[in-house]
């Protein structure tokens, strides 16, 4: 029985799951190229131990039917001030590569430097098959290493890049994986990736000697045993949030269609937190303390340690 859940009718599913993936995502004549003036952006707020984000592409390809369901970015002015629907447009900015480099020689000690790529969009967009803009600002990274990047994605996308990931060893993977479970990920976001892929994902990157990081973020209806022990077997270290670590106590989210897909759905009420944090302190006592972070400090954890290391003479 997963947490937070009741059973659900199989027709009754299946049915809903056909109206998301019928949703629009974007269409390849949608991507528009930019050219970017800036492309590290200096950050605070919910990722304040960081000193920059980086944003390969700007807008999003998972759509309404991915996990656009619950994006805190949608509400956000670059999201708000665009007339098409969040998930029906991408930006690529083909000369991020570029312009880190330059960005990076300009910086007076890189040691220092810690990027969260991404905050506002993912990195590995479908798009980044053909594009390679993510994998050419690795490159840079790889040339002019910095103290540390956080890749954040959920697309199995990024496997293709494991070989300049095993080369930094700077670099944390952070994987968002909600769920244990594939009905749940095909009832609320259809058009993500399925979980089996991204944690497959994550213990190849773990066997490349990259270092993993699980962002179950948020926390969607699961097996609590069965997912601890599934996270224990391919990450590192393992952050738990909940819808309400969307930057504003989850006023964001409360304007995306979750709330309505969860009472649809019959998952209960998505605020509460108990089954969040039943699993985040079942981590703990499986992986240990020091491994397991909750919501804001637990991203924010790696960023301090970091800094700590490069404070050192």
């Amino acid at each position: 029985m997963l947490q937070g859940a009741r059973p659900v009718d199989t027709s009754e599913r299946m049915c809903y799951i056909a109206r998301m993936i019928a949703l629009p995502t974007v269409k390849p004549a949608e991507l528009q190229p930019v050219r970017a003036r800036t492309i590290l952006t200096p950050t605070g707020g919910f990722i304040e131990a960081f000193t920059h984000s980086l944003n390969p592409y700007m807008g999003c390809a998972f759509g309404a039917g991915g996990c656009g369901a619950y994006c805190y970015v949608a509400e956000l002015p670059i999201a708000r001030w665009e007339p098409r629907p969040w998930g029906t447009w991408l930006r690529a900015k083909r000369n991020a590569a570029e312009v880190l480099r330059r960005e990076l020689q300009e910086l007076p000690d890189r040691a220092r430097v810690r990027v969260f790529m991404s905050s506002a969009t993912d990195p590995y967009q479908p798009a980044e098959r053909r594009e390679g803009i993510t994998r050419a600002v690795l490159e840079v990274f790889r040339e002019l290493p910095i103290g540390l990047l956080v890749v954040q994605t959920r697309s199995p996308i990024v496997g293709r890049d494991l070989d300049l990931l095993s080369e930094m060893p700077f670099v944390w993977l952070s994987m968002t994986v909600e769920t244990d479970d594939d009905h749940v990920r095909r009832a609320l976001t259809p058009t993500c990736p399925s979980i089996e892929r991204r944690l497959a994902t994550m213990r190849r990157a773990r066997a490349s000697g990259v270092r993993v990081q699980a962002a179950v973020s948020p926390t969607m209806p699961h097996d609590p045993a069965r997912f601890a022990g599934l996270i224990e077997a391919a990450a590192d270290r393992v952050v738990v949030d909940t819808f309400c670590g969307d930057g504003a106590g989850g006023r964001r989210t409360a304007r995306r269609s979750l709330p309505r897909r969860f009472a649809e759905l019959g998952y209960g009420n998505w605020r509460d937190a108990s089954s969040a944090a039943a699993l985040h302190a079942r981590l703990r006592a499986q992986m240990g303390a020091d491994r397991v972070g909750w919501s804001r400090d637990g991203f924010n954890a790696v960023a301090i340690t970091a800094q700590a290391e490069a404070s050192v003479p």
